[in-house]
């Protein structure tokens, strides 16, 4: 019998895996061999709960729409209500999953491969570009000559990290970014208004902010979409806060942003900026990074206290990681367990 955290993980890496091949459709075999393995974990954990298992992927992915249907072998538990591994409306692998599969750490072992062996201001020209690119074009690096020579360089260096659109992003031949900057799908006639966009935070029905012919454009890899360029927003945040204060922050590591800041009085903090929906999963990465604060958007779900009590829950033991909102780190706000 697989244990519920193991079951979810593999069956979100499967899916994942869908997505990334970019076919048809999860209804044509040969499927990867991550969902095929995934389908096999939950076949047997139905048949060792005598329940009726996914007749195929298909309806396995069916199931991945809501984690908390009754047709689950095991319940997932409070703490992935209301998530779903694949978007019910729009058909596609939801934040949640990304962070469940563990593409935080795919990001971190790309960007750590990316920015080995450069200067500081290299690694930090790249990484800027990267923040700020989700999407380039033909017209990118002269546009960036005409504008920002000293920038337009890098584009030869980071152009292996991005791909051409999958057809998940593709609406009458055209993708389109949101105002957020994340790739987002648009209506099916007009081709205009947002439906829906990968942060799956953003109200729909408003104009795109741009949008591009689908043959002549690259995505940046979805890995460093949603674990480096989502997160920078809140961490620039985050450094112009401290800034403003003059409190003292450093940059541990440059590929996965971990900082360090030193309160008058207090003994220094490591932190790293996280952008995201899954508590559990947030939990394991945190204490992977080894951070004494994980720091989330204000306003996130994450500050819900059931979502905190779920952060503090899957920490591994031993583990003391504080879960602070922008606001509570910036005000020094923290409060620390030293007897844990």
């Amino acid at each position: 019998m697989t244990d519920v955290t193991t079951l979810l993980h593999h069956v979100a890496r499967g899916v994942n895996a869908l997505s990334d091949r970019d076919s048809a459709g999860p209804s044509v075999p040969p499927y990867p061999d991550e969902s095929q393995y995934a389908l096999d974990l939950v076949v047997r954990d139905c048949l060792d709960h005598e329940r009726t298992p996914p007749a195929g992927i298909p309806e396995l992915i069916r199931w991945c729409t809501d984690l908390t249907a009754q047709h689950w072998p095991a319940p997932f538990g409070p703490a992935y209500r209301g998530l779903a591994l694949v978007d019910p409306v729009h058909r596609t692998r939801t934040r949640a999953c990304a962070e469940l599969a563990g593409l935080a750490a795919v990001a971190d072992e790309i960007m750590t491969e990316t920015l080995a062996d450069l200067s500081d201001s290299e690694a930090a020209e790249r990484l800027r570009f990267l923040q700020s690119h989700v999407l380039v074009g033909p017209d990118t690096q002269r546009k960036l000559f005409m504008e920002n020579p000293r920038e337009a360089h890098v584009v030869k260096f980071v152009k292996p990290l991005y791909r051409p659109a999958s057809a998940a992003w593709i609406v009458r031949g055209r993708v389109a970014l949101c105002d957020c900057g994340l790739p987002a799908r648009t209506d099916d006639l007009a081709g205009e208004d947002m439906r829906w966009c990968e942060r799956e935070t953003c109200p729909p029905g408003g104009r795109t902010a741009q949008r591009f012919p689908a043959a002549r454009v690259l995505l940046l890899h979805p890995a460093l979409r949603l674990f480096v360029t989502l997160p920078s927003t809140l961490d620039i945040r985050v450094l112009d806060g401290f800034t403003s204060t003059g409190v003292p922050v450093r940059t541990v590591d440059r590929p996965t942003q971990r900082r360090e800041v030193c309160f008058p009085g207090q003994d220094p903090l490591t932190f790293r900026s996280y952008d995201r929906l899954v508590p559990s999963a947030l939990a394991l990465d945190a204490a992977a990074d080894g951070v004494d604060v994980a720091v989330i958007p204000d306003g996130s779900a994450m500050t819900a206290p059931a979502a905190r009590q779920a952060f503090a829950d899957n920490l591994p033991p031993g583990s003391r990681v504080v879960l602070a909102t922008e606001s509570e780190l910036l005000a020094g706000a923290l409060e620390r367990n030293h007897d844990a």
